[in-house]
């Protein structure tokens, strides 16, 4: 126990500072996680004054926007600060979709706590987000009283990119998935894409995260490192840390053009973390990392331990560390001396659908108990999506940068549209193959026996097969409750 304190100190930190969050969520003590969102004005009418904190989004009959409300204005002045998602109304007099980020509205209002859909209790999962409730502003019961410059939020930066994307050629379908993919900005992408998308198992593509950070690290490396060909330039300490810093703010950069979403500062501070540890020569991507990153989000923002997007993108990460060194042992590592010319491809391709797959395990368990189905086609959505993805975002940054030179941005833009017509196009077929989704319901117990049973999998596979007696156990309770229940 010693030797693990002493080679694991995040560790020693995450596990009671993760009991620390829990005690909070689930007694209210010594912190109620929920307590900004307590609202004394629930369910009754009232005009408030309230900015907005981010780009109205149309919606069938309504514009959503996250605003923030001010003050209580309808009897003496009180001051608030409540964040709320507003479903506004408009009209050719008061066009809602002409509101902007930074907006200053009175408006008179009803705000409640959202419902559940289906299963899943929305209004719960809002004010673990910090969101009070929700609320529908009719026509003529809102009016702008303002706007405030907010020309350096990362909203503004990353509407200002996706404006820019707009102004360029590219075919209205092949847009929409670009702007998620390259930006993170999912408003412009059609319903069938994305549930195309979805039914694949390729839905992590277009949400911005550690794959689209990655791509702009290894881009960033190698135009620093000239790809490897000049190693002493980057092999010297002074010139390490310079790698280091750059590589560090062009991370950091990319994640205020993408809004700063939680998922992105997530996969950013943990390169950041990675690429700190190079610069000091220590080992990079390791176990300790994942904890460093988790510990400094959940010290600063503790109500993320139950976001979906933070579990699945640590348990990915998580997942790809220990089962990766298990099953690549079991998967030839090189092909057969006469076919030497396809070894490094084959290894490439092995890497990918080993990470997959690894990835795979680890996040299966909360995708099906979240969204209800399992994608049954997730290694050949990977196949073909993820080199797509890649070229997509490397084309979708470059559109940014030339796209209004002549020529060269024409061309560059014509290529990406046809990657992204293409990676449509595939995650369509895949979509279109018989059984590609399976609807799967289960609860919270059932994560912990799947994950059991990956556990115990992973250990007859790595030390003895007597393990697999507690995976087959954790497999027949799994059972025996999805019938049951």
């Amino acid at each position: 126990m010693r030797a693990w304190v002493g080679t694991n100190p995040m560790w020693v930190l995450l596990v009671p500072l993760i009991g620390l969050i829990l005690l909070c969520r689930y007694t209210d003590h010594p912190v109620n996680l929920t307590a900004d969102t307590e609202f004394a004005y629930l369910d009754s009418l009232h005009t408030y004054r309230a900015v907005l904190t981010d780009y109205p989004s149309p919606r069938r009959k309504t514009w959503r926007a996250e605003a923030c409300l001010l003050s209580r204005e309808d009897t003496v002045m009180q001051p608030l600060h409540t964040r709320v998602l507003l479903y506004l109304a408009g009209d050719s007099l008061h066009p809602a979709g002409t509101l902007s980020l930074g907006d200053t509205l009175l408006l008179r209002a009803r705000v409640c706590r959202a419902g559940r859909i289906g299963s899943f209790d929305y209004g719960a999962y809002l004010r673990m987000q910090g969101i009070a409730g929700t609320a529908y502003v009719p026509v003529r019961s809102w009016r702008c009283l303002g706007h405030s410059d907010v020309r350096f939020s990362p909203k503004a930066w990353q509407h200002y990119a996706a404006e820019r994307l707009r102004r360029m050629p590219f075919a209205p379908r092949e847009l929409g998935t670009l702007q998620a993919l390259t930006l993170g900005y999912k408003e412009d992408i059609e319903p069938d894409v994305k549930r195309s998308f979805q039914a694949s198992g390729a839905a992590h593509v277009l949400a911005v995260s550690g794959l689209h950070t990655g791509i702009v690290y290894t881009i960033v490396w190698g135009l620093l490192t000239c790809f490897g060909w000049r190693k002493p330039l980057y092999e010297q300490h002074g010139r390490r840390w310079i790698l280091s810093i750059g590589i560090v703010l062009a991370l950091w950069g990319y994640a205020l053009m993408t809004g700063m979403t939680p998922s992105v500062v997530r996969a950013t501070l943990m390169l950041t973390i990675l690429q700190l540890g190079y610069a000091c020569r220590r080992e990079t991507l390791s176990l300790n990392t994942l904890a460093a990153a988790a510990v400094l989000i959940l010290v600063f923002r503790p109500r993320d331990l139950f976001n979906a997007s933070f579990q699945l993108s640590f348990m990915a990460v998580f997942a790809i560390l220990c089962l990766l060194p298990v099953l690549k042992p079991y998967v030839p590592s090189r092909l057969p001396h006469y076919r030497k010319w396809l070894d490094k491809g084959y290894r490439w391709l092995r890497e990918m659908l080993l990470v997959t797959l690894a990835a795979w395990l680890g996040t299966m368990p909360l995708t099906t108990f979240y969204f209800g189905y399992c994608s049954n086609y997730f290694l050949l959505a990977s196949l073909l999506v993820l080199p797509l993805a890649w070229l997509a975002v490397v084309g979708g940054l470059a559109s940014l940068i030339l796209g209004t030179v002549p020529v060269i941005g024409t061309g560059v833009v014509w290529l990406t549209d046809k990657v992204v017509w293409l990676m449509n196009t595939s995650v369509g077929w895949i979509d279109s193959l018989p059984g590609a989704v399976t609807a799967v319901r289960i609860t919270p117990p059932m994560i912990g026996l799947l994950y059991g049973a990956i556990a115990f999998g992973a250990l007859t596979l790595r030390r003895s097969p007597w393990y697999a007696a507690g995976a087959a156990a954790c497999l027949s309770l799994f059972g025996y409750l999805y019938i049951t229940i």
